[in-house]
């Protein structure tokens, strides 16, 4: 492209934040691998800070409309715009419905089914200025073009990024101990009535920086055995090596929440105990429980992404019905009693996310999105050195 890349992250791209990934203290993250790779202009929270008009924008539109306006000002000057979610994509392409010769624009549809946003699609029509929505779950992909009005063409499911050089085993044999974490459409109330009397410790990392859903548990009473606490990225790592599995209890919803810490699980090499939920099902491979155990075949998995051979197959964790505290139970004490199928599953986990699902993949799928062009077929066998070398 002759012209450079403009993107728009939901992020403050700052020294400070550099500064943490440099020291370890934080996992690499996309929107820096991303603007570093693009090289283009960045609009970040911090661009916003920069003059009082578009402080008054912020304070009168919210940041995310305020991040579309500028960046409809700034088309002329690039060739693709990449907007890192449907929150700024969507006003962005309705201003872009006013431009003749728009850039290219591709945007990350997290949630795109809810009722406001299908209001956005059938009544005000962004799809002509969307030329590519990537999806992070297969229901989403459906929603989209079966729903929304969105051609096939323009949808593209991309499996969602972990960092396993700083999310990776440490080798320690793990304690009597099961955690969760994180707060986007978490059911832990579920999760509470699930493990009350078990002899095992349980560790509620309750933090999500992107999350506005603040309270774990409502008014529910924890029970004994049960601490619920907040956890920088290093803190979290730690409580991760120090568990025998990750439960990820989720109210139902059909888009990928808790896929965060679904990876980061999995690239800490545990298994994973999640809900099946419509949206989270193209990840985590495994039986479904009821509260006899785990029953029938496996269910869903990678290959929605492309993964193919051993990686497709292997099972990787346990699925729960939603809201189902005698399943989730009986979830948990099966992995409690077959310690070495757990270590199986994490042992799997930590491959998938290495060849098909690090940073790297995610930053060239994304590049690949940008530049016009599909990502290379070998890209996900090739792992994450192959990725990297792409780059």
């Amino acid at each position: 492209m002759s012209k450079s890349v403009l993107m728009v992250f939901s992020a403050r791209l700052d020294d400070a934040a550099r500064a943490a990934v440099a020291a370890g203290r934080w996992p690499r993250k996309d929107f820096f691998a991303l603007a570093d790779v693009l090289g283009g202009e960045v609009i970040d929270d911090a661009t916003l800070d920069g003059r009082r008009a578009w402080r008054l924008l912020r304070r009168l539109l919210g940041a995310p409309s305020a991040k579309a306006w500028l960046a409809f000002r700034r088309r002329h000057r690039c060739a693709a715009i990449f907007t890192d979610g449907e929150h700024i994509g969507l006003p962005l392409a309705l201003l872009l419905r006013l431009s003749r010769r728009p850039p290219r624009h591709v945007t990350i549809g997290h949630l795109l089914s809810t009722p406001s946003k299908r209001a956005v699609f059938r009544w005000l029509r962004p799809q002509g200025r969307l030329d590519l929505v990537l999806v992070h779950a297969a229901e989403q992909a459906r929603v989209a073009v079966e729903e929304l009005g969105l051609r096939p063409e323009q949808v593209r499911l991309v499996p969602y990024q972990v960092d396993p050089a700083f999310w990776a085993p440490d080798g320690r044999p793990p304690e009597d101990l099961v955690c969760s974490a994180g707060l986007e459409y978490r059911d832990y109330a579920t999760l509470l009535a699930a493990v009350a009397g078990l002899p095992v410790r349980v560790v509620i990392a309750a933090a999500s920086y992107w999350s506005r859903h603040r309270r774990p548990a409502g008014d529910v009473a924890l029970p004994a055995n049960v601490t619920v606490t907040a956890l920088d990225y290093v803190a979290l790592r730690e409580l991760y090596a120090r568990s025998r599995f990750v439960v990820v209890p989720l109210r139902p919803v059909d888009n990928q929440a808790g896929i965060t810490t679904v990876l980061e699980a999995m690239a800490m090499g545990k298994a994973v105990v999640v809900t099946a939920t419509r949206g989270q099902r193209d990840v985590v491979r495994g039986r479904l429980c009821t509260a006899s155990g785990p029953m029938g075949e496996p269910l869903g998995g990678p290959a929605a992404f492309g993964c193919t051979g051993p990686d497709a197959e292997a099972e990787t964790g346990l699925y729960v019905p939603p809201g189902d505290p005698a399943a989730l139970r009986a979830a948990i004490c099966y992995l409690l009693d077959h310690p070495d199928e757990a270590v199986r599953m994490g042992a799997a986990g930590r491959r998938v996310v290495e060849q098909w699902m690090s940073l790297d993949h995610f930053v060239v799928r994304v590049v690949a999105a940008v530049r016009g062009r599909e990502p290379e077929a070998d890209l996900g066998r090739a792992g994450a050195a192959r990725a990297a070398s792409v780059l």
